[in-house]
């Protein structure tokens, strides 16, 4: 498990197969816009200690450079986010691969055959998460490959985030990459089912 530090918000997108709690949580409807999502975000960091949240997680489906937070956040929706700016220090985003920069150069990775199957054949996540650090102001932590659905639970302890899949990446408020951290992968995908071993009980 990951600690999260307060105080703290999560968006848990409806769409979404996980539920975290942290200090305030928010459903998020797939009609819910990146200014609506941001207005949330700058109300609650008015309320916080020192008036800044230390830690948001952004809970959702994701491809290299996309987000299914709301409507969608992905580099040509991102602008409303430059009001978190001073509000927020550590960006996380929950779910698949949205720092992965997926085409020929990654082809050959070992779950390049699964993405293949299901129609992940390009995106560069590195330049969507990169420019969203800069744009915030935020550390941003995201991963780069496909993350287990839930496991063997769909919520968690307060506070808590399961742990990534995967190599992880933490970009600085400059947009450079200033962390990363590598968990066991899933392993033994199976297209047709959609699943995959999981490398963790959490």
């Amino acid at each position: 498990m990951i600690t999260i530090t307060s105080p703290s918000m999560v968006f848990n997108d409806a769409r979404s197969n996980r539920l975290f709690t942290m200090d305030v949580t928010q459903a998020v409807a797939a009609t819910d816009t990146q200014r609506a999502l941001v207005d949330k975000v700058v109300a609650a960091a008015a309320r916080a200690t020192g008036n800044r949240l230390d830690n948001l997680i952004l809970n959702a489906h994701g491809t290299p450079g996309s987000f299914q937070i709301g409507t969608g956040l992905n580099i040509n929706t991102m602008s409303p986010w430059a009001d978190v700016k001073n509000k927020v220090f550590k960006i996380w985003f929950r779910g698949c691969l949205v720092a992965r920069i997926a085409g020929a150069q990654t082809a050959s990775h070992g779950d390049g055959a699964a993405l293949r199957a299901y129609g992940v054949n390009s995106g560069n996540g590195h330049a969507f998460i990169s420019a969203f650090a800069r744009l915030t102001g935020c550390y941003v932590v995201a991963p780069t490959e496909m993350q287990s659905a839930a496991r063997h639970r769909s919520s968690y302890p307060r506070g808590q985030l399961d742990s990534y899949e995967g190599l992880l990446l933490s970009y600085d408020p400059q947009g450079n990459i200033s962390w990363q951290h590598r968990y066991p992968s899933l392993y033994g995908h199976d297209t047709t089912a959609r699943t995959a071993r999981m490398p963790n009980r959490e």
